[in-house]
C-alpha cells in the first residue's frame, strides 16, 4: 500500500517527461534521414563549429540546431537549415533524394555549401514530391546553368535563391515556366548576360505571381529591359551593378505597372528618353522608391522625375553641378518626398 501511495506522483512525472521528449522528437524515419544528411554533408572532425556534428547526440531531433518541426502532434520536420556547414569541403555533388522522407518540408536552406551540382538522376527534380516545399535557398554554391532544368518540377516553390553561383551567359526563361507560384527570385552575383527565348513582348508570362526579382551584380546590358515586359506582377526590381549605359527608354517599364521599388544603381546610365514632355512614365504610378545612385546622370535629367507622382524615396548619388531647382523638377503635389542627394559639385539646392 505504501509503495503504491508514493508511486502515483512518480508515474505522473515519468509521463510528463515522456510527453516533453515526445513533443521535441520527430518521426523515426525523419530522425534516420537527418542522420543520413549529417553524413552526406560532411561529418568531419575539422568542422568543429558545425552544429550538424551534434546531430544524434540525443534522440530529440526537433531540438537539433537547424531543424524545425511543426507544432502538431505529428511533429514533422518543416524546416532544414544547412547553411555553411561544409565550408571546408571542396566542390561536391548532392543526392537530393535524401530530403524525400520530409513530406511536410516547407523550407530547405543549403546556402554556402560548395555544392557544384547533383549526382546523376538524383537532382532537385526529385523534390517535386515535396508538395509543401515553398522556400529553396541555394545561394553561395557552385551551381551552373544546368541547375535550372532540375528545378522545373518543384511547382510549389514561392521563394528561390540562386545568388552568387556560377550561372553564366544566356538564361532561358522557359526554365522557370513551371514555377508558376514563384513570388521571389534572386540571381544576384552570377555572370548572366541576357535572357532568351521570350516570345515578342509577352515575356515569361507564366511567372504571373513574381513580385520580387533581384538581378544585381551580373553582366546585363540595356537589352534586359525588353526581356522583363511580361512580368506585370513585379513590385521590386533590382538591376544594380550591371552594364546598363547611355540612354534608358522608360517605355520599357510600361508593362511593370505594379512596380513599387526600382534600383538601377551602379550602372553607367546618362539619361532617360522616350518621355512625353513632363508626363514621365505615367504607368509607373505605384513607384515609391527609385535608386539611381552611382550613375552618370547630370542636371538635365532631373526633369524626368516630375512624372513620378507616387515617389517617396529618390536616391541620387551622381555628379550634378551648380544650382538645383527642386520646384522645377520634383512633383509639387507630393506631401512628403525624401531626396537623398550626394552631389560632387553641387553648390546650391533651392
Amino acid at each position: 500500500m505504501g509503495l503504491n501511495r508514493f508511486s502515483l506522483p512518480g508515474v505522473a512525472v515519468i509521463m510528463m517527461i515522456n510527453a516533453m521528449l515526445l513533443s521535441q522528437g520527430c518521426l523515426e524515419e525523419e530522425r534516420i534521414a537527418l542522420l543520413q544528411i549529417k553524413t552526406s554533408f560532411g561529418d568531419h572532425p575539422n568542422l568543429k563549429s558545425s552544429p550538424v556534428r551534434f546531430w544524434g547526440k540525443d534522440a530529440i531531433c526537433c531540438s537539433w540546431e537547424g531543424v524545425t518541426c511543426s507544432n502538431s502532434t505529428t511533429r514533422r520536420v518543416v524546416e532544414i537549415h544547412l547553411r555553411i556547414w561544409t565550408s571546408s569541403k571542396g566542390d561536391w555533388y548532392l543526392n537530393a533524394s535524401i530530403f524525400l522522407p520530409f513530406q511536410e518540408l516547407n523550407v530547405l536552406d543549403l546556402t554556402a555549401n560548395n555544392i557544384a551540382g547533383c549526382v546523376a538522376n538524383e537532382g532537385f527534380e526529385r523534390l517535386s514530391r515535396l508538395a509543401k516545399l515553398e522556400v529553396l535557398s541555394l545561394g553561395v554554391n557552385n551551381f551552373n546553368n544546368n541547375i535550372l532544368s532540375s528545378l522545373k518540377g518543384i511547382s510549389s516553390l514561392k521563394y528561390l535563391d540562386l545568388y552568387y553561383n556560377k550561372l553564366r551567359g544566356s538564361i532561358d526563361m522557359k526554365e522557370f515556366d513551371s514555377l508558376s507560384n514563384l513570388k521571389e527570385l534572386s540571381l544576384v552575383g552570377n555572370g548572366i548576360q541576357d535572357f532568351v527565348t521570350l516570345t515578342g513582348s509577352e515575356g515569361p508570362s507564366r511567372l504571373n505571381k513574381l513580385e520580387t526579382l533581384v538581378l544585381a551584380d551580373n553582366l546585363l546590358n540595356n537589352s534586359i529591359l525588353s526581356s522583363l515586359k511580361g512580368l506585370s506582377s513585379l513590385k521590386y526590381l533590382d538591376l544594380g551593378g550591371n552594364q546598363l549605359q547611355g540612354s534608358i527608354n522608360m517605355k520599357e517599364f510600361d508593362s511593370l505597372s505594379n512596380l513599387e521599388m526600382l534600383s538601377l544603381s551602379y550602372n553607367k546610365i546618362q539619361d532617360f528618353v522616350a518621355l512625353t514632355g513632363y508626363e514621365g512614365p505615367s504607368r509607373l504610378n505605384k513607384l515609391e522608391s527609385l535608386d539611381l545612385g552611382h550613375n552618370r546622370i547630370n542636371d538635365s535629367t532631373l526633369s524626368f522625375f516630375k512624372g513620378f507622382s507616387s515617389l517617396k524615396h529618390l536616391y541620387l548619388y551622381n555628379q550634378l553641378d551648380g544650382s538645383i531647382d527642386t520646384k522645377g523638377y520634383m512633383p509639387t503635389y507630393i506631401p512628403f518626398i525624401y531626396i537623398y542627394i550626394l552631389l560632387v559639385f553641387l553648390q546650391e539646392i533651392r
